[in-house]
């Protein structure tokens, strides 16, 4: 096969296939084993997003295999967000104290691919390019440090245990919490979460109809009956909490993917409604755990809301980063108006 790349040590590299994907999984389980004592990442989630829209197997996903056969490292490299291109390489840790090949490799073949995004955005422009890694990953780090990234931000694996009955939630004067209808509710949570977002440290602004392209994809695959909420007031939707019934392959674990209020409507307790309110619906369900994830200095004060609902930091992650072009940044670097 002409795509096939055979290295000094003798390893080839090639375009990722489907049928590489429990490969990949055994390789993201030893290195978490290693790092932080359990599995994470799981084959479903591995083989959705190498079928995402944005994701071209054969440019976007590398996979490197030793002479006998054996895949021990892979790399991808996302350009879903052409201003801030985010790499993700990872190679089996029985081969981190004598490698010299491959994951030189992976770094040099990502960074040229992230660079393919320098001409897909306008010339004045700022582009970089990011790595997420563990907190005490020093391998990796010192491999992302050789090819220019240095740690710009931190977020943390938030959780609490259900060692005891929750209580109730109590809300604020006028303020009603529901389950979300499939039906009828898409767009308010559109609206709700665009706003939202507008406030995380680091977010591209995209185009209105970019948003609701991305966000119908998401909520088609992600929605789940019972598991996402909508704050109401006044008749009006002014906070959503949107929620998974399982977290990294375990059922009795809930996951909470974004919790946001409308800007006008901080600083009245909604976010703390709708957070303990979905804490406790989780709970009702057999749950014996929920976990989220936080910017470490989020913009809104996110990470003292979650701990004042009983949840702790279980893990952090590094946001390590590389600037490819100077100019204009797009990115938010502040909150903004938060009555």
């Amino acid at each position: 096969m002409s795509n096939i790349v055979t290295l000094a040590d003798g390893s080839t590299a090639r375009p990722a296939r489907l049928d590489d994907a429990p490969d990949m999984l055994a390789i993201y389980h030893a290195v978490s084993q290693k790092l932080i004592g359990e599995p994470e990442e799981t084959l479903e989630e591995i083989v959705d997003t190498m079928q995402e829209p944005f994701v071209d197997l054969d440019r976007d996903v590398r996979v490197v295999h030793t002479p006998q056969g054996e895949l021990i490292g892979f790399g991808w490299v996302y350009l879903r967000l052409l201003r801030d291109v985010e790499i993700d390489l990872y190679m089996h840790p029985d081969f981190w104290a004598t490698d010299t090949v491959v994951m030189p490799y992976l770094t040099a073949w990502a960074e040229t691919r992230a660079r393919d995004a320098l001409a897909l955005v306008p010339e004045h422009e700022r582009v970089t390019v990011t790595a997420w890694c563990y907190h005490n990953d020093d391998w990796y780090q010192a491999h992302l440090r050789q090819l220019g990234l240095e740690v710009v931000r931190s977020s943390y694996l938030m959780w609490i245990d259900f060692n005891e009955l929750l209580p109730a939630p109590v809300l604020p004067a006028g303020l009603t919490i529901r389950e979300f209808r499939r039906d009828e509710d898409w767009h308010y949570v559109f609206e709700v979460r665009r706003e939202a977002w507008l406030d995380m440290w680091g977010f591209v602004p995209r185009t209105y109809e970019e948003d609701y392209t991305d966000w119908r994809h998401y909520w088609e695959k992600n929605f789940h009956e019972g598991y996402w909420f909508v704050a109401e007031q006044d008749g009006a939707a002014v906070g959503v909490c949107l929620g998974e019934p399982t977290y990294n392959g375990a059922d009795d674990v809930a996951y909470i993917a974004s919790v946001g209020v409308r800007r006008a409507n901080r600083r009245q307790g909604i976010a703390f409604s709708l957070l303990t309110a979905a804490l406790a619906q989780f709970q009702a369900r057999g749950k014996r755990a929920a976990s989220l994830y936080v910017d470490a200095s989020s913009l809104t004060g996110a990470v003292a809301l979650y701990e004042r609902a009983g949840m702790h930091v279980k893990r952090r992650f590094d946001r390590m980063q590389k600037e490819l072009r100077a100019g204009v940044d797009q990115r938010v670097q502040v909150a903004g108006a938060l009555e």
